[in-house]
Parts: structure tokens; sequence; C-alpha cells
């Protein structure tokens, strides 16, 4: 049984934090953290995570990881859940066709099969399973296609393999290797580039500055997507919505990089999205493999919120979202998640456990697979109140939270 005088992760950081004699927003701007990310740590609103851990240790004088942690905590590397395709993917990813003959599939077909994967992974309720199906046979036919095609059919097959890597990013990202992410960003940029096609470049940046984001380096993240927009922005005016669709997703992503380290001027890039989504897009526009449309701004603008702290703000941005509008079933699982952050903010517990048990109706394999949904039920297992504590418990066993 956990000694109840051990002090929490929180408090450990709280106690260190005030030791070296820094100020919530001094340690934050060390670390490239928002100071709101500090604040609810230290109050126990958040779990503190080992890459959060990593970027504050050194400003803090910790050397061993324990000191924040402390000894009742065990650290598991495999404590993620992870897919059981993953292995199979891996396999595509790893498979190098020294020799490659026959005839390959043509670039129409392969844009077809291409486009489908992305329909199947946003209107699924399960997306990564059918993702782990429909994978490899799509990363093989994109290969061997840029392999034995040439002239403009080879450039549009690599732009089509650019997209296959893409989609293995989105299925790899929760619960694949780290090695294996930064493999499909590698290759799905060096595809996008092999293609000459600015639209392919853009969108393997905006990936990359996902990845980026994630490993705590979003200055890098912010550089190759202001580099992407320049890169498309003389265009927008000129050419098809797929442009303007283009550059409004790479401000929505350069917001949420923004957010997620507080700064402020993350709404400055949403709205940059908004006006061009509502000045470029026609109405009801969605992108296909993107998604941008109005209500995936307002998506954004909920997460923005979030990330910056302010359970308020995105309360009254999610007013008049209708969830049934988000014109993927992943990503409205991936909002309800959002607003269960935002209720786990306020300590709402109740509408934490609610809103997490929407999000698992609506896409089982989103809140299994997140790492944010996974933390709340997990904390909800342990720590709500006995009249939920049961639901929660449950919860936390349908979508697998390693036992503490």
């Amino acid at each position: 049984m956990v000694d109840q005088q051990q002090p929490t992760p929180g408090q450990r950081v709280e106690r260190l934090r005030r030791g070296a004699g820094l100020s919530r927003e001094q340690l934050a701007g060390l670390a490239g953290l928002g100071a709101t990310t500090i604040k609810f740590i230290e109050n126990g609103r958040r779990s503190l995570t080992l890459n959060t851990a990593q970027k504050i240790a050194p400003h803090l004088g910790v050397h061993d990881l324990g000191d924040l942690f402390g000894p009742a905590v065990t650290l598991s590397l495999d404590g993620r859940p992870s897919h059981p395709a993953v292995d199979d993917v891996r396999k595509a990813l790893t498979a190098w066709h020294i020799t490659i003959a026959g005839e390959p599939e043509s670039p129409d077909y392969l844009r077809g099969a291409v486009d489908s994967a992305w329909q199947t992974w946003h209107t699924s309720r399960h997306q990564r399973t059918e993702a782990g199906v429909i994978l490899p046979g799509l990363l093989d036919a994109t290969q061997r296609a840029a392999r034995l095609h040439t002239g403009q059919d080879r450039r549009t097959s690599l732009t089509l393999l650019a997209q296959a890597y893409h989609l293995a990013q989105a299925y790899l990202a929760w619960h694949g290797d780290r090695e294996l992410c930064w493999l499909t960003v590698d290759r799905g940029m060096t595809a996008a580039l092999d293609a000459d096609d600015p639209l392919a470049i853009a969108q393997a940046s905006w990936y990359a500055a996902h990845l980026l984001r994630a490993v705590g380096r979003g200055d890098e993240a912010l550089a190759r997507l202001g580099e992407a927009r320049a890169l498309i922005e003389p265009q927008v005016a000129d050419d098809g919505p797929e442009w303007a669709e283009m550059l409004a997703d790479l401000h929505l992503c350069a917001a949420l990089t923004r957010a997620r380290s507080g700064d402020q001027g993350a709404w400055s890039d949403w709205d940059a999205a908004r006006r061009l989504v509502e000045r470029a897009l026609p109405d009801g526009y969605v992108g296909l493999r993107t998604r941008v449309s109005r209500p995936l701004v307002d998506v954004y603008a909920v997460m923005c919120a979030v990330d910056l702290g302010d359970p308020d703000e995105a309360r009254r941005r999610a007013h008049a979202l209708d969830p049934q509008s988000i014109p993927s079933t992943e990503r409205r699982g991936r909002h309800l998640v959002e607003l269960a952050r935002a209720a786990d903010l306020e300590g709402a517990r109740e509408a934490t456990l609610h809103l997490l048990t929407r999000a698992e109706a609506t896409s089982p394999e989103t809140v299994r697979y997140s790492p944010a949904a996974q933390d709340m039920a997990g904390r909800l297992a342990r720590e709500a109140p006995a009249s939920i504590r049961g639901e929660a418990a449950d919860l936390a066993r349908r979508i697998a939270v390693p036992e503490p």
C-alpha cells in the first residue's frame, strides 16, 4: 500500500522549484512549457509525464527522476497500450525491395486506394484496427509504384506514397515506437520533396511539426510550418480550394503548437485559419484527408483553450459546436476527450467521467490509445468519489489503463 505521507510528484516539483528560487513562470520559460502546465502539475490537476519531467529536471537540479516521481511510482517502458497490428506495419515500413518487377498500379488506382484509406480513418469507429489492416498493402503498392513508374506518373506516385506514410504516422502516433514515427515523417518528407509537389511538401511539414512538438521541439515545429506557409501562400488566391485548405491547416497546427507552450499568440494563428476558411472555402467544404472545415476550426479553438489552461474559454468555445457536425469520427472522439480535459482542469470529476464515456462510445480506439484519456481515466479510477469510482474503474479496464 502506498504510504499516504509520501509527497505527490506535483508536491515534489513545487518543493524543488521553490528551493531553486524559481517562480512557476520562470521554470516554465526555462523548460519550454506553459506556466499553467506547471501550476496544474503542482496542484494535481495534471499528471507529471516522463516527457515533462525530463524537461524540468535540469532546471530543478535533479539528476535522478526518482527525486520527482518518488519511490512509490514505477516507470514502465511497456505501460502504453500497443495496437496488435503494429508489427505488421513495422514490417511494411522496414521491408526494402532490393529488386522489384511487374506492373505497378496506376496512379488513378492508387489515388482511389489512398483516398479510401483516409475516408476509413475518418469514418470508422475502430479506425486504428482498420488502418492496421489497410496500411501494409497500401505502403507496398505505393512504394512499388514510386519505383517502377517514370515521369509525371512517378511524381504522382511519390505524392501518394507520402500520403500513405502520413496515414502510417497517424496510426502509430499513440501506440507505436517513437523511431517508427520518425521513420514515417522522414520517408513522407523525402517522397514529397522527390515529387516536387508544393502541396505534398506542405502537408509533410504539417506532419513533421506535430512530431517535433510532441518531443518538445516546438520552436522547430513553428519554423517548419512557417516555411511551408511561405511555399504555398502565393498560390492560394489563384489555385483551387485545396491550397487554402492546406494553408488553414498549417495555421491551425501553429496555433496548437503555440498553445502547448502557453503562448497566447496561438489565437492569432487560429484566427488566421478561421478567416481563411470563411473567406476562401465554399460553405460545407470538408478536406478529404485533413478534414479542414468550419467545425474543425472550432474544434481547434477548444483544444487551444484547454492547452492554455483556460477551461472557461474552452467551454465557451464549445458551447455552439455540435459534436455531430465534426466531419470525422476520430476527431469527434478527440474533441470529447478535450472537453473531458477541460472538466478535469476544473476538478469536475463526474463531468470528466461522463465526457470520457461519451468519447469511448463515439470512437473506442481514440480513447483507448489517447495518453490524455488514459491519464484521466486512471486518476478517476483511483481518486473519484465513491459514487462514481466503480464506473470509472470499469472505464479504465475497458480502455486498458495500466495498473498503478
